[in-house]
């Protein structure tokens, strides 16, 4: 079965809810919109910042029976650079740490801190030191690059055509980008493409896949975008698919699975 939960997110009552906005925004790097405060994508640190009628709803947690440390929110990183990186970046903005780096060598060994939030909600980052020794890249895709010769018009199509908010911090000259949902970047880059002829016609390679919980109704609006049809509607037990091409010549896969 296919899986049905894509991602959660954390509910905190808080005593100002445009504080608290501010805070994870400026403190913590999170991209703060009314509905969510979210740091790597809804599948990375996601949080639900809900004003509390009354002080006395804002209730952080305690220390665990027989422990020192409380913890509200437990976000995984990777590898210790990456976590002693963002310790770095957060005590450097002044955020209050509530508990220094402390490593439990029973646990992989394992490494944490803590940072508290204005209401005093402790959130937690840590994790095994990750890396091997025999490789320096990490293993998961964290951009995918869409080469557009106009940027604007681009931007608007896979706005539409992925449900996307436009929005102007996500512009950095010739480059666009969408912070997706499950942490990966789609960035649209029109640098020096203005003379570069579209590729011919061809049925790939196709440079990513997106998932479709309604196939056929995809399938109409990406016609109804302007998308040219690569493949038609391919159906197997377990999964169907299409391929479409933009006006730059970079074709998608859109699919779905089954239960």
């Amino acid at each position: 079965m296919a899986n049905q939960i894509g991602s959660s997110l954390t509910a905190l009552m808080v005593s100002d809810a445009k504080r608290s906005q501010q805070f994870y925004r400026e403190m913590l790097g999170f991209d703060v919109t009314d509905w969510w405060a979210q740091r790597d994508g809804l599948q990375g640190i996601a949080l639900k910042l809900l004003q509390a009628s009354d002080p006395s709803d804002v209730r952080p947690n305690p220390p665990e029976k027989g422990g020192t440390r409380p913890y509200d929110v437990y976000a995984y990183v990777e590898n210790w650079t990456a976590l002693d990186s963002l310790y770095e970046e957060f005590r450097s903005k002044g955020a209050v740490i509530s508990g220094e780096p402390v490593i439990y060598p029973d646990g992989g060994p394992w490494k944490e801190f803590i940072v508290q939030d204005p209401d005093g909600y402790n959130l937690a980052f840590g994790g095994i030191d990750g890396r091997k020794s025999h490789c320096f890249v990490q293993s998961h895709i964290d951009s995918v690059f869409l080469w557009v010769r106009n940027l604007d018009e681009s931007v608007q199509l896979y706005a539409k055509f992925m449900g996307l908010e436009v929005r102007e911090q996500d512009r950095f000259g010739h480059l666009h980008m969408f912070n997706l949902a499950n942490g990966t970047t789609l960035i649209l880059d029109s640098n020096g493409m203005e003379n570069v002829p579209v590729p011919e016609s061809a049925p790939g390679p196709v440079l990513f896949k997106v998932s479709a919980s309604d196939l056929e109704g995809a399938y109409r609006h990406a016609q109804e975008l302007g998308f040219q049809i690569v493949y038609g509607i391919v159906r197997y037990p377990a999964v169907s698919f299409f391929n479409i091409r933009d006006s730059d010549g970079n074709i998608i896969t859109v699919s779905q699975n089954h239960p």
